[in-house]
């Protein structure tokens, strides 16, 4: 400013320099906390923290969620950067931020964010699908080597869906799958081998919230045998499954987890079951008469997997058998032919009517009060006996 009077003095004041600032503005609002996917401004957290960065003459952020009704004033931290993180839980929810600045000049500005704060998330389930449970329903016990399980209590907002396998040391994590019906399923990519699998499910949303299912213990059994098969009124010749019993009995070995034997005689047109004795015993005994001839029993046996093995035995029941007789040879019949009467010491008897299947001919000799019995010979024309040593006379 310059002053001159009627003297003619002059005087300049001292210089004023003024700003004319007009405008302030709001750069960018940050949740900071922002969880799971980054930048969609989604928390789990109960208790946000915000950074607003303005320029360097604001001098006043306050913050407000209720749509202006309360506010709260952020720390300044450092040049244009204002932080606040809220005190007090926020419910669950989508919430409005609003952000208010105030610079040196006075001027102000306003601007909004929207955020959600997601602290839920349900507990998985995972169960084997009842398709592949191929034993007692509910047992989770399978014969399928590549087996669907199903997965339940997944939230629409599932970002991720990992199945943890434990199989022994072995701990693989798998992706599991959404289906076009939106339900979640998991199938393994590789054929499991025998053995016992500890699967668990672990989901994360968008907000990053993690919850793990309760851990399912699933065993895959794909194995089954039948150990042994037995005539147990096996007669004549141990072993050669021919027996003289109308009734015949079986015993079948099998492994432990076997829990159903049946058996048919029929070619499987009719199965009668079998009864469990001791571990892994099974028998049998047919009620009803069975008559003679060869008869192929078969054996099906399942176990509480489902797995089912079928096994054959070849049997034959024979209960006849021709009266025997024995002849005084005719060449040793020395007197009149018919007579029974002979000179030789040694002669010889031809014994008849003996069954092909005859394993044991036995001759009882009596003389003077005393029975010897000796085998008799099969030679090429058929059975006869001759003794080993003189007869004297009688």
């Amino acid at each position: 400013v310059t002053v001159e009077d009627d003297a003619g003095n002059i005087r300049h004041s001292a210089p004023l320099a003024v700003t004319i600032d007009t405008q302030t503005e709001i750069n960018n609002i940050v949740l900071v906390n922002d969880t799971g996917v980054p930048d969609d401004n989604l928390t789990n957290a109960l208790r946000p923290e915000f950074r607003i960065e303005v320029p360097e003459d604001v001098n006043a952020v306050r913050l407000s969620i209720d749509g202006g009704k309360t506010w709260v004033d952020a720390n300044k931290t450092s040049a244009g950067v204002w932080d606040y993180n809220w005190t007090t839980d926020i419910t669950d929810g989508v919430h409005t931020l609003t952000v208010k600045v105030t610079d040196v000049a006075g001027n102000t500005a306003t601007r909004t964010l929207d955020f959600t704060v997601d602290t839920t998330l349900l507990v998985p389930t995972i169960t084997l699908d009842n398709a592949d449970d191929s034993g007692t329903k509910g047992d989770d016990l399978t014969n399928v080597n590549k087996p669907t399980f199903l997965l339940g209590n997944i939230d629409s907002d599932a970002r991720f869906v990992t199945v943890e396998i434990q199989h022994g040391s072995i701990k693989e994590v798998l992706t599991a799958t959404r289906g076009t019906d939106g339900r979640w399923h998991f199938t393994p990519d590789n054929v499991w081998g025998d053995g016992r699998y500890t699967l668990t499910v672990k989901v994360e949303d968008e907000a990053g919230n993690i919850r793990y299912s309760a851990p399912l213990s699933v065993t895959v059994d794909t194995d089954i045998t039948i150990n042994k098969i037995e005539l147990v009124n096996d007669s004549g010749v141990v072993g050669d499954n021919m027996t003289n019993d109308i009734h015949p009995q079986f015993r079948v070995t099998v492994p432990e987890d076997v829990n159903s034997v049946r058996l048919s005689i029929d070619g499987g047109a009719t199965w009668v079951k079998a009864m469990q004795g001791a571990a892994g015993t099974w028998g049998y005994t047919w009620p009803d008469d069975v008559k003679d001839g060869k008869y192929t029993l078969q054996v099906e046996a399942t176990d509480k997997a489902g797995n089912t093995i079928t096994q054959m035995l070849e049997f034959t029941i024979d209960t006849t058998l021709s009266i025997p007789t024995i002849e005084l040879d005719s060449k040793d019949d020395t007197g009149t032919q018919g007579d029974e009467l002979t000179h030789r010491t040694q002669p010889k008897f031809i014994l008849q009517h003996i069954d092909v299947d005859a394993v044991s001919v036995m001759v009882s000799v009596e003389h003077g009060g005393v029975t010897s019995t000796f085998d008799a010979i099969k030679g090429a024309s058929g059975w006869s006996f001759t003794p080993t040593a003189p007869w004297g006379d009688g």
